[in-house]
Order: C-alpha cells, then structure tokens, then sequence
C-alpha cells in the first residue's frame, strides 16, 4: 500500500511540474489570451471486455464538476490543464460463468470432469475521484470583438489527452444468485445433475462488499464540439466526450471464477476476474464557461 502511494503521489508531482513548465513557457510567449473555465458534464458509462463475452452487459452513469486553465500556445493551439472531482455507478451482468475440473473421483473411485456454472453473476462499482486532465486542444480562428453580436459565428474546438482519475472511494460489490454441478462420467457417457452427497445439483450462491481506500484510473480521452462567443470576454463550449480507462484499479483484488467449484469454496467469495482486459468506457455531453483572463484589445482575431 505504501508502494502505491508514493507512486500516486510521483504521478501527482509530475503533472503539476508540467503544469508550471507550460504555464512559465505561456507567461513569457503569450500571444493569445489564457481562459479560465468552469465545466460540467454527465454520460453513460460501461465496460469493455477482452475478450468479448455475449452473456456480459453493463451500464450505468458517471459525471464530474471542475474548473481548467487552457494555455495557448498559438492562436488555434493550446494546453488545458484542470482538475474537479466526479463519481460513477456502473453495473455488471453476467448471465453464466462456465469452468470444467477434470479428472474428480467418486468414492468408488470412478473418475468424472465437474461442471460448474455461477449463475447471474453482478457486479456493482461506486467511485468518487479527483479528476486531472491534461490535454492538447485545436480550435478555429474566431475574430472576438466588442460587436460580437453582429458577428456571432460559432467555432470548432477539439481535444485529446489523459485523465487521471485518483479514486478517493471506491466501493464495489459482487453477488451470484446460485451456483450449479453436475458430473460428467467420460467412461460411461453419462451425466449426473443431482446428488448433493457429492456436491452437485444447484445451490444458493453469496455476495461480498468491499471497499478499497485509493486507486487510481488512467482515461483516453477526446472531446469536440462547438465553442461560441455569449459576451466580451466569455464563451461557451458544448461538446461531446469520449474516454477509455486504460487499467482496472482492481484488478489486483480479482480472484479466478474457477476457484468456486463447491459450496465451502464460497466461503471466501469475492469479485472475480471473467476476462483478461477490463476497461471503463463513457460517453456523454461537456459544457464548459470559458473567462478570458484579461484583454489588451477589444478588436483582436482572439
């Protein structure tokens, strides 16, 4: 856990180190006004899975709040920096999860392969996070003036970066509704399905909470839209997002399904791992108000 930490806490370090350097860079080759801004955004958010299961579903929703810094390095050109904090719920379905333990004996040591199935597994993901998004933004020229009303013509902006997202609670739970046996007898070619003496028939299955402390999860992210003039020094940005996580946070506490093949191993029942990749995807809408910090003229293409 310490480990963790002081990762989380250099990761940390080096985004407000680059943060300073393209402000310092910024202060002394500004030609186009910084913009202060305040955003809000909301989406559907799901998982991804790799690789690709056909009884897997998941949905739920995310958003976030905060305020930014967008640096222009030229007119159509800039680095946006900020942070804000957010919270998503998404929940997993799962109709089966389907393992084979082969070569089991009987007690008149007769060998069989167990069938085991977990059915209608769920999953259940509450996170709040410090968002700290670090991105690149292209925009087309806008001449801004004083007349703006006359000459209100909206333009493009688009955005590409990472977000990080540092988990300040993160809550998830798992549950099956039952798990089910049968035996499989190679050498007769036969099936058996019910005899709770061995362990096989369908029992009632277990759910787990748990909660982990801190995390933290990396985002792919693009944004586009429109960006409009609503005052001198004010504009609006709408926009729609797309961000991909690049890591599960807990990924570490995931335990193979494979490993509950009985009741006593339900004991010990927690999330499980049903797939290799495991990513957080999210779609949604973004509008930010965005301040120019100060103004040298009122007619400049900026």
């Amino acid at each position: 856990m310490k480990i963790i930490k002081t990762r989380q806490i250099k990761t940390l370090m080096t985004l407000l180190i680059m943060i300073y350097t393209i402000f310092s860079i910024n202060v002394f080759a500004q030609k186009t006004l910084p913009e202060f801004s305040v955003y809000g955004g909301g989406g559907f958010s799901f998982f991804a899975y790799h690789p690709n299961l056909r009884n897997a579903s998941s949905g739920g929703f995310s958003a976030d709040a905060g305020a930014g810094f967008t640096f222009f390095l030229h007119q159509q050109w800039g680095i946006h920096v900020g942070t804000g904090f957010g919270l998503y719920n998404v929940n997993v379905k799962v109709k089966s999860l389907q393992t084979i333990t082969p070569g089991q004996e009987d007690c008149d040591a007769n060998l069989y392969d167990l069938h085991t199935t977990l059915n209608n597994y769920s999953e259940i993901h509450k996170s709040m996070f410090l968002n700290v998004p670090l991105m690149v933004q292209f925009q087309t020229k806008q001449y801004h003036s004083k007349d703006w009303k006359k000459n209100n013509k909206p333009g493009f902006y688009a955005m590409g970066g990472i977000k990080t997202l540092f988990l300040l609670k993160n809550s998830y739970s798992s549950k099956i509704i039952s798990l089910s046996n049968a035996a499989y007898y190679p050498e007769f070619d036969n099936w058996i399905a019910t005899l709770p003496a061995l362990g096989l028939g369908t029992f009632d299955g277990k759910s787990s909470e748990e909660t982990s402390k801190f995390g933290t999860l990396v985002m792919f992210a693009l944004e586009a839209g429109t960006k409009w003039q609503i005052g001198d020094d004010l504009f609006l940005y709408t926009g729609a997002f797309f961000d991909c996580g690049l890591n599960d946070p807990i990924k570490g506490n995931r335990k193979p399904y494979s490993n509950y093949t009985d009741i006593e191993s339900l004991s010990g029942f927690s999330i499980v791992m049903f797939a290799d990749r495991i990513n957080l995807m999210t779609v949604g809408i973004k509008l930010r108000l965005a301040f120019l910090l100060s103004r040298r003229c009122r007619d400049c293409p900026y």
